[in-house]
């Protein structure tokens, strides 16, 4: 993932899928290695199961299609053709790291969430960590299914300014945005489904025997990563169920670290008055309780259609809901057992209802005979100033449930 510019990568890999659709490649993001490096690739049979074809799977299996109807005299030139094709095609080199992979092949919390952009975002931190963002493979190794993931991905991006631009829509702009986002739900639905059915379906056999490549002959071509991200990938792991995550650190732990992480820095602070203060926040956090119905419950815990729309005001009700059904709803808990995703749900949950009053306000300003010409301008800038919270603020819950502070 070339974290400096997160668009770019992704176009280029959408023009570059449509390209290989079409039977034709056009490398741009990696040097292609000399044609006679591969020359002597040796050949294993291809296997059938739960993999979805490659790249050289499809070439062959097209290059066997045409082959049928070849001249005899010719079917020689174009068996050579066809193999040089394939690998001047295996020499060409792409960082896997850049590309999406499908969270739900694996387990956790990515899984769960099925978010293209989290996912994207918790893979490309963890590759600048690890250092796979350095590695290469060849593209002739890339599936088919690996292609539809860039094309989920793709969609996810171009939905939160569709969905934007149809919340623009004056009166009817806050319904608009959840069909849009149904509309595009249902496209990443369905591209999952091909993906299954692309996974379980064997390829047919052909006249040409599948390229042995072994992504680990291929040299690792450094990607330049800008100090501030590089930094912020020492600090965070993806989570794999032996850490806690970012969502669900206390208050308490939350004070603690960062008071040792002042403690180990060459700022001038005074120590003593820094544990001070940190105990005197502690002593406050433990002593004062709030009422556990203030603290949210996940989405996907309060059913399908409130983790589809995912509106504070309407998380809030479901979750009060819940904790009055569970005979809660007079319970406490003390500040310092509050989590970071507790807190962070209380800000978005501000944030919705501030929108929703300013919305109101809007309406009613309306009906007391203010022209359209000032409230759709007004609208729309309110629209617009809470659009980083409306879009954002998923993308980042999910970042800190599926990763942790190291």
């Amino acid at each position: 993932m070339r974290i400096t510019r997160l668009h770019a990568p992704l176009l280029g890999a959408v023009v570059l899928s449509a390209a290989l659709t079409a039977g034709l490649l056009t490398p741009s993001a990696a040097h292609a290695d000399e044609p006679g490096t591969l020359a002597a690739a040796t050949v294993a049979d291809a296997g059938c199961g739960q993999v979805a074809p490659t790249f050289d799977d499809v070439v062959a299996s097209a290059a066997t299609a045409f082959r049928s109807v070849v001249p005899a005299e010719q079917i020689s030139a174009f068996d050579q053709e066809v193999d040089r094709f394939r690998h001047d095609l295996a020499a060409v080199r792409v960082h896997r790291d850049q590309l999406p992979v499908d969270p739900t092949h694996g387990e956790g919390r990515l899984a769960e969430l099925d978010d293209p952009i989290v996912t994207y975002l918790v893979n490309g931190l963890d590759a600048v960590r690890t250092g796979r963002l350095d590695r290469t493979m060849s593209v002739s190794n890339l599936t088919v299914d690996e292609v539809v993931e860039v094309f989920i991905l793709a969609t996810r991006i171009v939905k939160i300014p569709a969905q934007l631009a149809a919340s623009l829509v004056p009166t009817a702009g806050f319904f608009l945005k959840f069909i849009v986002g149904g509309v595009f739900s249902g496209v990443k639905w369905l591209a999952r489904r091909v993906q299954d059915q692309i996974r379980n379906t064997c390829a047919t056999p052909g006249a040409y025997p599948k390229l042995d490549l072994n992504d680990a002959d291929f040299p690792a071509e450094h990607v330049e990563v800008p100090g501030p991200i590089a930094d912020l990938a020492q600090q965070v792991v993806r989570a794999d169920g032996s850490c806690t995550t970012i969502s669900d650190l206390t208050t308490a732990t939350v004070v603690e670290r960062t008071r040792d992480f002042l403690a180990q820095t060459d700022l001038p602070i005074d120590r003593a008055a820094l544990r001070a203060t940190a105990a005197n926040v502690q002593e406050f956090l433990r002593d004062n309780r709030i009422a556990k119905v203030a603290l949210l419950h996940k989405t996907d815990e309060l059913g399908q259609i409130i983790d589809y729309v995912d509106y504070g005001p309407v998380t809030f009700l479901a979750s009060l809901g819940f904790d009055i059904a569970q005979g809660r709803a007079l319970e406490t808990t003390a500040l310092s057992d509050m989590t970071v995703e507790n807190a962070y749900d209380l800000t978005t949950v501000a944030l919705d209802v501030s929108s929703l009053l300013l919305t109101g306000a809007n309406l009613v300003a309306g009906w007391a005979g203010v022209t359209a010409t000032v409230l759709t301008p007004l609208g729309m800038a309110e629209t617009l100033a809470f659009s980083p919270a409306t879009y954002g603020a998923p993308i980042l819950r999910g970042v800190m449930q599926s990763m942790c502070a190291v």
